[in-house]
């Protein structure tokens, strides 16, 4: 079996592509022109193609998705502080949706797409998969309308859609400028973290268990929005707190300094009893533990930062 990875050297699709080759499956990975290598999976077995999916021309898109049996599209823009209001949001919609209508067109018998929590309405319950859409963000919009235009795309297709709704995640090889890197890295560095008063409460999952699960979700064949997550509920702030007792400072930590975000959602959570259910796919990680080991890595590579 041979998978095709989009992203393949983001911080999701680089654990995806380590996770099949771990199960003996064959990848073939996507890598933009100009995109860093850092996270990227090394085996000289993976078949690496260089492209951006904007820009692709008909004939080099046709070649790139030959020969594939599925397909795990990690690719969109995600740039911290950017992504949610970023009008490139419409144009990842149209080259997903392309790619999905080409892989089709040439044979490939499952797509996984990657959604987002942010698709759904907020709630004060975990949200299963039959929860209402409400995006309120050009992201979450351009994320819920690819899966709407897909589902319809592939609704008497032989080609299985899966879209995996990630909830929130953390782990080696995420952007330093998001919540768990940047409170460890100062904690590291011996220097004061500010954060809010974190009592937002979120649904963290660690990125190689994300990872296994979208494998999971493709390998199991299965169809329709699947959500990503823990189903496990904490407060911010217990995570914060968490960080600081595993690095032994916190002291450093300023609890409440930092401004709150008047648009963030008190309460996100998965209901992740279809993942569990309908396919293979069981944990790895606790967040004790996973924390632990991701603290452990960036304390390693810090002396390189």
């Amino acid at each position: 079996m041979k998978v095709l990875v989009t992203g393949a050297t983001g911080f999701v699709g680089s654990h995806v592509c380590r996770d099949l080759l771990a199960r003996g499956v064959q990848v073939r990975a996507l890598m933009r022109p100009g995109s860093s290598s850092a996270r990227r999976a090394e085996p000289s077995d993976i078949e690496w193609a260089h492209g951006d999916l904007l820009e692709v021309s008909d004939s080099a898109l046709a070649s790139l998705v030959a020969g594939v049996d599925a397909c795990i599209h990690t690719a969109w823009y995600v740039v911290p502080g950017e992504y949610l209001l970023s009008p490139k949001n419409d144009a990842h919609k149209r080259s997903s949706l392309r790619l999905f209508t080409v892989l089709a067109s040439e044979g490939c018998r499952q797509i996984t797409g990657v959604g987002t929590c942010f698709e759904y309405r907020q709630a004060a319950i975990p949200l299963d998969e039959s929860a209402p859409l409400e995006p309120r963000t050009p992201y979450a919009a351009a994320k819920a309308a690819t899966f709407t235009e897909a589902s319809a795309l592939f609704r008497a297709s032989p080609t299985a859609f899966a879209w995996a709704r990630v909830f929130y995640l953390y782990g080696p090889g995420e952007d330093s400028r998001r919540l768990v890197p940047d409170v460890t890295l100062k904690l590291l560095r011996g220097e004061r973290a500010a954060v809010t008063r974190g009592t937002q409460v979120r649904d963290f999952l660690h990125v190689e268990d994300v990872a296994s699960a979208l494998v999971a979700i493709t390998l199991g064949g299965l169809r329709g929005a699947v959500n990503v997550g823990s189903s496990e509920p904490i407060q911010v702030a217990e995570i914060v707190r968490a960080i600081g007792e595993i690095i032994g400072r916190p002291d450093l930590l300023d609890v409440g300094a930092r401004a709150e975000n008047a648009v963030d959602p008190p309460y996100v959570c998965a209901d992740n009893t279809r993942l569990r259910e309908q396919t293979e796919w069981r944990r790895r990680y606790g967040l004790p533990d996973g924390l632990r080991e991701t603290v452990a890595w960036w304390r390693n590579l810090s002396p390189r930062t």
